[in-house]
């Protein structure tokens, strides 16, 4: 199974192995990495194997992690995504996003949660999808309220604790038409 998406300025797809260095050099990089669990950045011998649990994932249950290029230059910027977890909340859906820094600013990171959202809540089935975000990540919390989430309370994931959580539902959640 390949997914492919598409907005205005950018496509969010299946990871391919051509995204190695890119992703690599995202997830090395200290300022993005300062919101994220602790521990050491993936290596590059390790990706191939994050290629096929996502892969994997994919093929299993519809949805994963996938890499956002650039529309107009093909250029990797970043990974947005829906994966399950369960920690102790019983099992949920978790959007995530991660973008390099010079994509920053440019509502990339909405523009792709809208998207995702939208797949996941619509063509892919899910009831209820929700993300979390250290509370002094207030671009993060951004753009989850522009993508249309609302604001659930506090609790701790993946070994963090006091994250900002919001949820969108299937019952109420509609696209926004401005991001």
């Amino acid at each position: 199974m390949t997914t492919r998406l598409e907005t205005a300025r950018l496509v969010i797809r299946t990871f391919q192995a051509a995204d190695a260095d890119p992703w690599l050099a995202m997830v090395a990089d200290s300022q993005v990495r300062r919101f994220l669990p602790p521990g050491p950045p993936p290596k590059a011998e390790e990706f191939e194997g994050v290629l096929q649990s996502r892969h994997e994932m994919e093929d299993d249950i519809g949805y994963t992690m996938w890499a956002v290029v650039d529309k107009a230059t093909g250029a990797f910027i970043g990974q947005c995504g829906i994966r399950p977890v369960n920690e102790g909340f019983g099992p949920e859906n978790d959007l995530a996003y991660h973008f390099v820094r010079a994509a920053w600013g440019k509502g990339y990171a909405t523009e792709a949660a809208i998207a995702v959202l939208a797949h996941g809540l619509g063509q892919v089935g899910l009831d209820r999808v929700m993300a979390v975000a250290v509370p002094e990540n207030v671009g993060s919390r951004r753009v989850m309220e522009k993508a249309g989430m609302r604001y659930e309370g506090r609790v701790n994931y993946y070994g963090l604790e006091n994250l900002t959580k919001y949820v969108a539902d299937k019952a109420w959640w509609t696209p926004p038409i401005e991001a």
